[in-house]
């Protein structure tokens, strides 16, 4: 059984620190990344997509983690500026190497 709650932690520590060439260690070469705007796959395209999140954004709060076999949702909040929060869930998938081949963003 994979604990993935340690690995999604540092994973939000790296996004909120935008250090994408970390994060590019996490993510599989057929990475897809899913959210209400977009629709992509692979490692680069991913990579560029973050930067313009990191553009956005200043960065996220994670509040809970449900974890299922290769699978966790995380509950997290994007802080976007001092005024303004989304809630969103971001549903996790890892490959059998523990990186991260999906990830599918819910904005509440």
């Amino acid at each position: 059984m994979m604990n993935l709650e340690p690995v999604c932690k540092f994973y939000f520590e790296l996004f909120s620190s935008k250090d994408v060439n970390k994060l590019s260690e996490l993510f599989s070469d057929d990475i897809q990344l899913i959210d209400w705007d977009i629709n992509i796959i692979g490692k680069k395209n991913v990579i560029d997509a973050t930067k313009n999140i990191f553009d956005n954004v200043k960065g996220v709060l994670p509040i809970n983690y449900y974890e299922y076999g290769s699978t966790i949702c995380c509950e997290i909040l994007v802080v976007v500026n001092e005024t303004e929060k989304i809630h969103v869930m971001d549903v996790i998938t890892f490959d059998k190497f523990m990186k991260i081949k999906k990830i599918i963003a819910y904005k509440r």
